[in-house]
């Protein structure tokens, strides 16, 4: 059931002549590199907890200023995927009902400016994003690789394919050892997430995934396989620096 019918910032790091510098000597299995991936799975846990704070405040604020039904969905879809993953899973499905209840409120003409403007596919990818990180606290995978999947099936939205889908529960998927999954989720955002960048970055980690990598699911990540002897497109032509 639906509501109704990765911005690229990156840090350049040590760009060397026509490449980047090989820093993590062993590859996949450098010490450094482990240690860097560990803080960067600390940092994104950490900047989550912050975000389910941040949005709880953008969402409550946006309702005792009497936004319109459709700003205030906004504004909750964007806290129920964080809520999912660290509030108890009541209080995560019932936030989940609640943004349908929002939905229902809108007026015919939210809904239709709703519809051009991008067919609640940011809203909706969000809710099945939040479905997937419930279900997988409950125990249940097959549902949460499911949720996965339809967060994407079918998107037809201008700025998820701007700035790519949701890959913090990939990231979990990934980490607990559920890799086709991820790398099936990967593949179907070829379908809506296009251009040189995502290109890229869908190859950097294909590659990283084959050559049996940790993976911060990060925009970073094209420099990062460079930097693990793994890459595969001209760092710095992607990156617009040549």
């Amino acid at each position: 059931m639906r509501l109704l019918l990765v911005k690229f910032v990156v840090t350049t790091g040590m760009f060397t002549g026509s490449g980047v510098n090989a820093a993590y000597l062993e590859g996949c299995d450098d010490p450094k590199y482990h240690q860097y991936i560990e803080q960067r799975f600390e940092y994104f846990e950490s900047r989550n907890r912050r975000l389910l704070n941040d949005t709880q405040r953008d969402y409550q604020m946006s309702v005792s200023l009497n936004n319109n039904a459709y700003q205030v969905l906004t504004h909750l879809s964007r806290h129920i995927k964080y809520s999912a993953q660290f509030e108890p899973i009541e209080t995560a499905q019932e936030k989940i009902g609640l943004a349908f209840e929002h939905a229902a409120q809108m007026s015919i003409e939210q809904k239709i400016a709703g519809e051009v403007y991008d067919g609640f596919s940011v809203e909706n990818h969000n809710v099945e994003i939040a479905r997937a990180w419930i279900a997988y606290r409950q125990g249940d995978i097959k549902r949460a690789i499911e949720k996965l999947s339809s967060a994407i099936e079918g998107v037809d939205s201008a700025l998820l394919g701007a700035f790519g889908p949701d890959f913090d529960f990939a990231r979990q998927l990934y980490r607990d050892g559920h890799t086709a999954s991820v790398v099936e989720y990967i593949k179907q955002t070829e379908y809506f997430w296009t251009g040189e960048r995502p290109d890229a970055l869908r190859a950097a980690w294909l590659n990283m995934i084959e050559a049996g990598c940790k993976i911060q699911f990060d925009s970073i990540d094209v420099i990062t396989a460079e930097q693990l002897g793994l890459g595969t497109v001209d760092v710095q032509h992607v990156l617009g620096l040549d």
